[in-house]
């Protein structure tokens, strides 16, 4: 059967739709997955795999779709009233994907078992097809000219995620705000992709945030992090944590949603609704000589692609 690609949300900003897709495109090369990328008009493949819930509205193929978690559903810090909008965006894709899809995407058991309890209608239409991370994650020498480049330290305690509620930054951020003095003037704290987000209230002190930065740029503030920390109430997947493991960055992260089941057990888990429990952990590991990383991931482009080979052969 023929394939393509929605690439329409290549036409805007990168986003993680776009990091979905470059991913599945190289899967589908690792096992020969024949496709085309289509953005507008008409579309002649047999079965046309978007990266999210936007179905293209035309006729003839057959439409996978992804939604990738069903977090606002989630529990969290925030109130049930302040998630309105976000479910009410959440239901509006799943009545979508009712209606309009074929078959349903999503990235873990979790995701899938989470996603199928809010809306039991898409049960039988949803298939779990893992991310992966990027084969530019390895352990290796530090390019420190390239961190300085950036005005990028070593050592640093890494959040690399974007500065919302769900992600728990603030809880981050109070949490290695109590490390000793000294701990967090050796060991600063870096807030990745989050410079045009930085909250009016944020002191400055041995704290950096930086803009969008790209994989090589983050492979190497990975190989020379003291830590990163990945708090967050809920995810359909979490892939920085894990290339933060594959570049042999040690991590510890929430025990919730999705984390165990992607990172396995060969990190340390804290609670993210007790600040107690991200605190001891958090100073445990920076307090600790940095351990050698040797991670083999689970999740790799092979696997990827031969779960999307399979489902596209079953239509």
């Amino acid at each position: 059967m023929k394939l393509a690609f929605d690439a329409r949300c290549e036409n805007g900003k990168a986003s993680s739709f776009t990091r979905v897709l470059e991913l599945w495109r190289h899967a589908a090369d690792v096992v020969g997955l024949e496709y085309t990328n289509w953005h507008d008009g008409f579309c002649n493949a047999d079965v046309l795999l978007s990266p999210n819930s936007n179905i293209a509205p035309i006729k003839g193929p057959v439409k996978i779709a992804a939604l990738h978690d069903a977090n606002p559903l989630q529990p969290q810090s925030s109130s049930w009233l302040r998630r309105v909008p976000a479910i009410h965006v959440l239901k509006k894709a799943a009545r979508n994907l009712q209606l309009n899809a074929d078959y349903v995407i999503t990235g873990t058991h979790f995701s899938k078992k989470s996603i199928g309890l809010a809306f039991p209608v898409l049960g039988d239409k949803l298939h779990v097809i893992p991310h992966y991370p990027s084969s530019i994650f390895t352990p290796g020498e530090i390019d420190y000219d390239l961190l300085n480049q950036y005005s990028l330290p070593a050592n640093s305690v890494l959040f690399v995620s974007a500065l919302h509620k769900q992600k728990n930054w603030d809880g981050m951020l109070a949490a290695w705000s109590a490390l000793p003095s000294e701990l967090r003037l050796n060991h600063p704290l870096v807030f990745v992709d989050s410079k045009n987000k930085v909250p009016r209230k944020t002191k400055p002190g041995n704290l950096i945030f930086t803009r969008r930065i790209d994989d090589q740029v983050l492979l190497n503030l990975y190989r020379s992090a003291k830590l990163m920390v990945f708090p967050s109430f809920a995810e359909g997947f979490c892939l920085p944590p894990l290339e933060a493991l594959c570049s042999g960055c040690p991590v510890i992260a929430s025990e919730t949603t999705s984390m165990p089941e992607v990172l396995g057990d060969s990190i340390d888990y804290f609670n993210p609704f007790e600040m107690s429990s991200i605190m001891t952990t958090l100073e445990k590991h920076v307090a600790l000589p940095r351990p050698t990383i040797k991670h083999k991931s689970a999740w790799s482009a092979e696997l990827t692609g031969s779960k999307l080979l399979d489902l596209i052969n079953n239509i």
